[in-house]
């Protein structure tokens, strides 16, 4: 037979029918006597439909996906290939094809020579991705020289050698009997002259090459022998290739017309409505991934009827789509990725553990958390022998809360053995076979067999301990499956299987295969709602296109970065670039769409940087061109928001600032009043002048606040440290004068090591912290003692007084511990050291006679109500808080002096904050005043506390003080709600 004129089927019509119409006329009512050849097997479903929807009754034609038709051709071959090499085998291959060219190669041996495997591998991968390409092109390389300026040093050195490592690495396969998909789609093409009987076309076995598009080297050669011998090439096409003047999407279709020199003609007639067909476009322009899906569901139930459907141009967007499609009876023809299941979840979370042990073996504390709280752990459960059931989570719960409130990193077997004494024997067994199979397994496992025998573990926990669960969650069964007989064996049976790698390129290992790997849907059924990504339409038809997420990230998508080969240079080697995938991508969605009544294109808008729920995207430039289109055809650029181009719209409400309050209940009176009975200190009072609501969430509601590892500075544990530091540089002098001079710098910083060392900051704190506390210190430690007064007496360090006071006639317990009494001038000074910042009182507070006199008469007027004071009297309370709290922020001082007066009985001078954060300077409470003044501001300290205390009796509300401080505050939750 000769060549036969190529087949031109028109894209405004549905291909399959055309193509099963072509066979039945072509072999006289007989199409089981035809073989197709198609790219994958998904059309055979369909022709199947269309002879069972023609009440067809006889032999159907054989149908042949191209990978079959290459075993065909190699069936003939003489000494197959025993075994597929997988990437770990071909890696180990590479390494010793390298090694043995870099005896005679100064740029390999210079690059390769000394590389052990593990360093080795990442390239050995990427080359054998790279060799694997250039067999399904049919490409046999030439070396690459010069291309320094271009790669980098390794990957000039490898490509420099490409054509001597490919006839190496051909020659060290067959010498194994080892192959791979694209060496045997190489060696089929080689024997391309001899095509097997069962494929070579007569005039009783026609055979019909259909849906292909944009051809691969192999591909080339292996269909332009069928063609030759007789065979029908079938193009789904711009039927305007006739006239040499086709659709750009379609330039591959007629480039391959004029590459083989062949005639066309129309396989079907085309009439003039169909040829002006154009389906009617709409867009929608959704700022994520949720308003295209809702958008979607609106569409998909007020549209026509008809074949639909739902293309996705991420397999990462099934679930999503699934979970808003209005009709749950959907055909899924894409695998979805393991990657994105909780069991890959699962096992990059142990990665990740192991990936960030410290040097002595101790976990991080977050990635522990990370296994912990998987579901796949907190849904086993196990039988005692009584029958009593045990839910590992509640172990797994235990173990979460020591480690929250634990260090950075966990000794894990010290944590699981407190944890196990909590908890009875069955539970306390499960938690730790738990441990042992997931984190203790992996942490011994150092091969990547030894990587299978534990995924094999894993498997078979999750199986003993998981009940039915897996019964009812079919897609993380059928996960497990693929981990078991995909990935585990591909570990397992390697030449590099007993190879010791580093955790980071182990795991690495892992971590590829399992993103290779895809969890099948059974393609049922063929009519109604299909779900299918952007390959898997080709030669298909539907009536309605939903497109979701076209966005020019992955329609037609961005290339992968290829540190041994760039895109620029894979037009040098024959390879196919950025360019060409694009027009294999635009082919693709424009026959889709040009046979289709209604197409629909949904994609979210903003930034390019992106990500999948909450990231903005640039819409395809495949779209940008169908907008155009219908700009042209209206003559007037289209609007967002109006049809056709939509776009998402949210009303946005103004929500007034009011104020967050708490009304005081019963309950909460009753427990502030028990609250003013017992204990103060100034702390708690210091508390309630910052903020009234959180000092009732944290003291009267006695809510807890979350504990958690602090990872960040520690500005407690810092002050701590300090306080503890200068009570050791001033304990000496207990009791001693001392003058400016006598401490000096260095015995300062010698005491803040020490109690460094003893707090153990350096293993509490960040590196990059605690590196900087240990160059500031000395520095804030010597102007501190620059800052110190000529002479001084010390009188007592860190001394705890209590002491009870009477204010404003009412008595009241108080109890504080002063860090530093000094006597001065005969009289004592109370200094309270503060790391922080410091909170500066009003001066001229302590001289405002009239202030404290109203405070007098508004609490004598609130005690003689006898019970809740009334609005006029309750409004001036209110009012002279809110002007103590501005001018007095801090009740520390103050309780402190009046303490002092009450128990000491000498007289007090002053009192003081030493700011320890920058100069280490004395901020005195009351200043200069003279004697009178003085003994009337210790008088009115008294004051100033009683009507604090009174307003916490008698307010009728607690209000939030919105300030710097709700950054850090554990209850800013709670008034955000």
């Amino acid at each position: 037979m000769s060549a036969q004129p190529f087949l031109i089927f028109p894209w405004q019509r549905p291909f399959l029918p055309d193509l099963v119409d072509t066979v039945e006329k072509l072999t006289h009512g007989q199409p089981g006597k035809a073989l197709i050849v198609v790219p994958h097997q998904r059309p055979w479903r369909y022709i199947v439909r269309i002879f069972e929807e023609r009440g067809y009754a006889g032999l159907l034609p054989k149908t042949v996906a191209f990978s079959e038709l290459v075993a065909l051709w190699r069936a003939r071959a003489q000494g197959a290939a025993k075994m597929a090499a997988n990437p770990l085998d071909q890696g180990a291959l590479l390494h010793q094809c390298v090694r043995g060219l870099a005896r005679e190669d100064a740029a390999l041996e210079a690059r390769f020579a000394k590389m052990d495997m593990a360093r080795f591998l990442p390239w050995g991968l990427r080359l054998a991705s790279l060799l694997e390409e250039l067999f399904i092109q049919g490409v046999e390389p030439a070396d690459l020289a010069h291309l320094e300026g271009e790669v980098t040093a390794p990957a000039a050195a490898l490509l420099g050698a490409l054509g001597r490592i490919s006839r190496a690495w051909r020659a060290a396969l067959e010498e194994r009997g080892w192959t791979t998909p694209g060496l045997e789609q190489f060696l089929a093409a080689r024997g391309a002259a001899r095509i097997p009987p069962l494929l070579q076309p007569a005039a009783e076995r026609p055979v019909f090459i259909a849906g292909f598009s944009v051809l691969s080297g192999t591909e080339e050669t292996l269909l332009r022998a069928l063609w030759r011998a007789g065979a029908h090439v079938c193009l789904h096409t711009d039927p305007t290739v006739l006239e040499g003047a086709p659709h750009w999407a379609c330039a591959e279709q007629g480039a391959w017309l004029r590459r083989w020199h062949a005639r066309a003609e129309p396989a079907v007639p085309l009439t003039e409505a169909e040829a002006g067909h154009e389906p009617r476009r709409e867009f929608f322009a959704g700022y994520d991934l949720h308003s295209q899906l809702e958008a979607l569901a609106h569409d998909l139930r007020h549209t026509g009827g008809g074949s639909t459907a739902v293309v996705l141009t991420d397999s990462a967007l099934l679930l999503p789509v699934l979970h808003h499609l209005p009709e749950k009876d959907v055909n899924v023809s894409m695998g979805y990725p393991l990657a994105r299941s909780p069991l890959f979840r699962l096992l990059d979370a142990l990665f990740t553990l192991e990936e960030g042990r410290a040097e002595d073996g101790r976990c991080y504390w977050r990635s522990l958390l990370h296994v912990l709280r998987h579901p796949y752990l907190n849904m086993l459960e196990t039988r005692a022998s009584d029958g009593e059931v045990f839910a590992l989570r509640d172990g797994l719960r235990r173990m979460e809360a020591l480690v929250r409130t634990g260090s950075r990193y966990v000794d894990l077997p010290a944590c699981l053995e407190e944890c196990r004494q909590q908890l009875p024997a069955t539970l306390a067994a499960l938690l730790t076979e738990c441990l042992e199979t997931t984190v203790g397994a992996l942490h011994e496992a150092d091969t990547t067999a030894g990587l299978a025998a534990w995924l094999g573990g894993i498997h078979g926990f999750l199986l003993a301990y998981g009940g039915d669960v897996w019964r009812r969650f079919p897609l993380d069964a059928e996960a497990l499956f693929r981990l078991m007989r995909h990935v585990a064996p591909e570990l397992a049976h390697n030449a590099l299987a007993g190879e010791v790698f580093p955790p980071a390129l182990l795991y690495g290992i892992a971590r590829q295969l399992l993103e290779r790997e895809r969890i099948p849907f059974e393609a049922d059924p063929l009519v109604g709602v299909q779900v299918l990504g952007m390959l898997e339409t080709r030669l298909l038809h539907f009536d309605r296109v939903f497109v979701v997420d076209a966005t020019d990230d992955v329609l037609p998508g961005n290339p992968a970065q290829d540190p041994l080969l760039p895109d620029s240079l894979r037009a040098v080697l024959g390879l196919p670039d950025a360019r060409r995938r694009e027009r294999v991508a635009a082919y693709t969605l424009h026959r889709l769409c040009a046979s289709a009544r209604e197409a629909h294109f949904y994609w979210q808008e903003g930034v390019s940087h992106s990500a999948l729920f909450d990231g903005k995207k640039l819409r395809s430039r495949f779209v940008e061109g169908f907008l155009w289109q219908a700009e042209q055809e209206r003559g007037a650029l289209l609007t967002p928001g109006t049809a056709p181009l939509r776009a998402a719209a949210c009303e946005v409400r103004q929500s007034p600032a009011e104020p967050v309050s708490l009304a005081r209940t019963p309950g909460l009176d009753a427990a502030m009043k028990a609250f003013l009975r017992g204990t103060l200190s100034a702390t708690r009072l210091d508390a309630y002048l910052d903020c009234p609501l959180r000092f009732v969430w944290e003291t009267l509601c006695r809510l807890k606040p979350r504990q958690e590892v602090n990872e960040g500075d520690d500005p407690a544990a810092v002050g701590t440290c300090l306080h503890a530091a200068l009570r050791a540089l001033y304990g000496p002098w207990l009791g001693k004068t001392v003058r400016k001079g006598d401490i000096t710098g260095a015995q300062a910083l010698a005491c803040f090591q020490e109690a460094m060392a003893q707090a153990g900051l350096r293993r509490l704190l960040p590196a990059d912290a605690c590196l900087m506390l240990e160059a500031s210190v000395p520095v804030r430690l010597q102007k501190f003692l620059e800052h110190q007064p000529e002479e001084t007496q010390i009188v007592a360090l860190e001394r705890r007084i209590d002491a009870d006071l009477i204010l404003a006639g009412r008595p009241y317990a108080f109890t504080g511990i002063i860090d530093r009494l000094d006597r001065r001038d005969g009289l004592l000074h109370v200094l309270d050291y503060k790391t922080g910042g410091i909170k500066r009182h009003d001066p001229g507070l302590w001289t405002d006679s009239p202030f404290f006199a109203r405070a007098a008469e508004l609490c004598a007027r609130v005690d003689s109500a006898g019970g809740a004071p009334d609005a006029e009297t309750m409004a001036e309370l209110d009012g002279a808080f809110e002007a103590l709290r501005e001018r007095l922020p801090s009740m520390q001082l103050p309780a402190y002096v009046a303490l002092l007066e009450a128990r000491e009985g000498d007289a007090v001078g002053d009192a003081a904050l030493v700011e320890l954060r920058f100069q280490g300077k004395e901020h005195p409470l009351f200043g200069p005043l003279l004697d009178d003044e003085l003994a009337s501001a210790r008088a009115d300290c008294k004051l100033a506390l009683a009507l604090l205390l009174r307003h916490m009796e008698h307010a009728p509300r607690f209000d939030a003080r919105p300030d710097a401080h709700c950054r850090w505050c554990p209850y800013a939750p709670l008034c955000a709600s």
